[in-house]
């Protein structure tokens, strides 16, 4: 299993490719995305956290989940909610950001049949949280500038003393 990558690795700030091949090689690594999802007990992984730069996202627990391929947002509601959001990239942040509290969403499953989705509530809010990953945007992005800079110097010193 490949290790959930922390901030502030880079390849959590690359834009992700489009999945053109659904082939065995996309199917590992969905097994390898929802064996860590499922073991850190996370409701959302994108493929960048470990490492594959690739438009896959997976939402969702052991009793339904979502293995959204190449997904995009087509619908925002206008009715938003502030909700604190952690990440299985960052180690103590929580960051409350302001989402939409339902959307749709069309993507691929991981045949490549197209599928359209209506979500709202705590799964919305992943969709959006792992589609900005996908972007190459992270939690940290939604804090004012001095709490940002606190946060990557607490990094730094963890980092110094180890």
């Amino acid at each position: 299993m490949k290790k959930i990558r922390k901030y502030p690795d880079p390849v959590l700030r690359i834009k992700s490719e489009e999945i053109k091949d659904f082939d065995r090689s996309l199917k590992n690594i969905i097994k390898t995305m929802k064996e860590g999802m499922l073991l850190e007990e996370g409701i959302g992984l994108a493929a960048n956290q470990i490492g594959i730069t690739k438009r896959i996202i997976l939402i969702g627990d052991e009793k339904q989940l979502y293995i959204m391929i190449n997904p995009v947002i087509t619908y925002l509601s206008d009715d938003k909610e502030e909700m604190f959001e952690g990440c299985l990239s960052f180690e103590e942040l929580t960051v409350n950001i302001l989402r939409s509290k339902s959307l749709k969403v069309k993507y691929s499953d991981e045949n490549g049949n197209q599928k359209e989705g209506s979500f709202e509530g705590l799964y919305a809010r992943a969709i959006q949280h792992e589609v900005d990953h996908l972007n190459g945007i992270l939690i940290i992005d939604y804090l004012e500038p001095e709490e940002k800079l606190n946060y990557n110097m607490k990094i730094l010193e963890n980092k110094e003393k180890k």
